[in-house]
């Protein structure tokens, strides 16, 4: 079996302005979807998705098309080692981080899919099949413009009559009193026994981000994520050693070099990777492992399509320490609308359940997401 054709699908959903959700430092404003198919000569299909999240979709679809998908034509798609190997090293020189990364992850989870469909398995049981199901944490708290802060335990107690038993929200837009304000809002709307994370997205120094978990401590946070610039590990080391919160990150770190210095400084408690920026399955399953080692949980970081959301269920129920699924409360159709025959929908204990079926187990219906196919 070898691959015969690696292409791409651009979707692009414009988000309304009052709609557009906010983190601390950008109103998101389009929701991209980079779809990578990858064939072989004896009719396997794979379905993947590169992020496109900071720049433009079109940009990353080239990358995919023109210059790392056709290095892997006439590979074996089941040897996805030597692929990933290949496409990595063999683009140092202007890859490592970016959008190179995200192209590569985007055809590694195609591969799986197509490994999957090919073993009759899905892909959490070839990764090791650690769980069938993981607890779900509704991802809302997003700024939005013009409403009042008791919109966001509105919004918690929405995810609580879903099924919801954990909870994220996003800090560091407003004061930190005004923010720690909004977090007290949201604990009195979900009640004590659910747990309530934030995220800083990267906004704080490290002063303020230790001045800013003492101020919500009181809340019972389960996680701190990502207080300080990706890039400052001894810092996020340096906020871990001063406060009581767990820390969880960096959805924008790459590949096991850059988790395993965040591992070895002890920068997280919580290991957070992106499945499709960060070299997807084949790359994340060696960060699982040295999070394994030191017996950290690892988690997956959402914000994009379905095709994110179900490689990441996947990925955290294969893996020893996975733990976790974002699930975003946005509105977002390429999230929603993209499948025929899976929806996230918590149950009786919040927890997500992986379909059973080979690769990645779902079915695009590319009817539904035709309206906002730009490519």
């Amino acid at each position: 079996m070898k691959i015969q054709s690696v292409t791409t699908s651009v979707y692009t959903y414009n988000v309304p302005e009052m709609e557009q959700p906010g983190n601390s430092g950008r109103w998101n404003a389009i929701r991209n979807l980079v779809l990578v198919r990858v064939e072989t000569d004896n009719g396997l299909v794979g379905y993947g998705e590169a992020d496109a999240a900071g720049g433009p979709a079109i940009i990353t679809s080239e990358v995919v098309e023109k210059e790392i998908g056709p290095q892997v034509i006439g590979m074996d798609p089941i040897c996805t080692e030597a692929i990933y190997a290949k496409l990595y090293f063999g683009s140092l020189v202007h890859g490592r981080r970016g959008v190179i990364l995200n192209a590569i992850s985007g055809i590694d989870i195609a591969l799986w899919d197509i490994k999957g469909k090919y073993y009759n398995e899905p892909i959490y049981r070839l990764l090791g099949g650690a769980r069938d199901r993981v607890l779900g944490y509704h991802s809302g708290g997003f700024y939005h413009r013009g409403v009042p802060d008791e919109w966001y335990a509105d919004e918690a107690r929405n995810g609580l009559a879903q099924g919801y038993r954990a909870f994220k929200m996003k800090i560091g837009r407003l004061s930190q009193e005004h923010d720690a304000n909004r977090v007290r809002l949201v604990r009195e709307a979900i009640g004590p026994d659910c747990k309530l994370m934030v995220d800083m997205n990267s906004k704080y120094t490290v002063r303020e981000a230790i001045r800013m978990a003492r101020l919500i401590e009181p809340y019972d946070i389960y996680f701190f994520e990502e207080p300080v610039s990706v890039d400052d590990h001894e810092g996020s080391a340096e906020v871990g050693r001063h406060i009581d919160l767990p820390i969880a990150g960096y959805e924008t770190e790459y590949t096991r070099y850059g988790f395993a210095d965040l591992i070895d400084r002890r920068a997280v408690d919580i290991v957070q990777v992106d499945v499709n920026r960060s070299g997807g399955f084949t790359e994340c399953q060696k960060i699982a492992a040295m999070a394994a080692t030191h017996r950290l949980p690892i988690t997956a970081h959402i914000f994009s399509s379905g095709m994110a959301v179900i490689a990441s269920l996947q990925f955290v129920c294969g893996v020893e320490t996975g733990c976790l699924l974002e699930c975003e409360a946005n509105k977002n159709p390429l999230r929603t609308e993209i499948f025929k025959d899976f929806r996230v929908k918590p149950d009786e204990d919040g927890n997500i359940r992986v379909p059973d079926r080979p690769g990645l187990g779902v079915t695009i219906d590319f009817d539904a997401i035709e309206p906002y196919r730009v490519k």
